[in-house]
């Protein structure tokens, strides 16, 4: 009985190790608090949710959470990008999500261009991941979605490990 206790164990150890990451993709912050701007908050997200969903299908080696179901709980909370207590909510609607790491970054403008920075966070630590991250990523603003390919190319080898 003890050995069957002690596979059984093993194997749940294991399994649970080898679990992918869920992971949120969140709205990138506009830094510039322009409200026109704001379309490529969500704009940046969903295409880099679209891309990220296409590495990996079958979910082999991550889950993303829906946006439909970042947005609506963004919603319910009412969080406000405006707010003093922002980051602080966000993180509550992360953990909500059951999320075990989160993409996201921000942008300015600067002489006609959009900077971009992106990072992959740790939830339990709320840490960027040093070695995978985009930043300071300039595109032209009539160009903005060229940047995808580089914030995936800089973001995406951290979950095939």
């Amino acid at each position: 009985m003890k050995y069957l206790l002690s596979i059984f164990t093993f194997i749940i150890i294991i399994s649970t190790s080898q679990a992918q990451p869920r992971i949120a993709i969140l709205p990138f912050q506009n830094m510039e608090g322009k409200i026109n701007l704001n379309i490529y908050s969500i704009g940046l997200q969903d295409s880099l949710y679209k891309v990220f969903k296409s590495l990996d299908p079958e979910e082999k080696l991550y889950r993303l959470i829906p946006i439909d179901s970042i947005e609506a709980l963004l919603a319910e909370m009412n969080l406000d990008p405006i707010n003093p207590q922002y980051m602080t909510d966000l993180w509550r609607a992360v953990k909500m999500l059951n999320a075990q790491k989160v993409i996201s970054g921000g942008f300015n403008v600067k002489a006609g261009n959009i900077q971009i920075n992106a990072y992959i966070y740790d939830v339990r630590t709320r840490m960027a991941n040093p070695e995978f991250q985009a930043r300071n990523v300039f595109k032209p603003m009539d160009a903005v979605y060229e940047v995808i390919p580089e914030l995936v190319q800089a973001l995406h080898p951290a979950f095939k490990k």
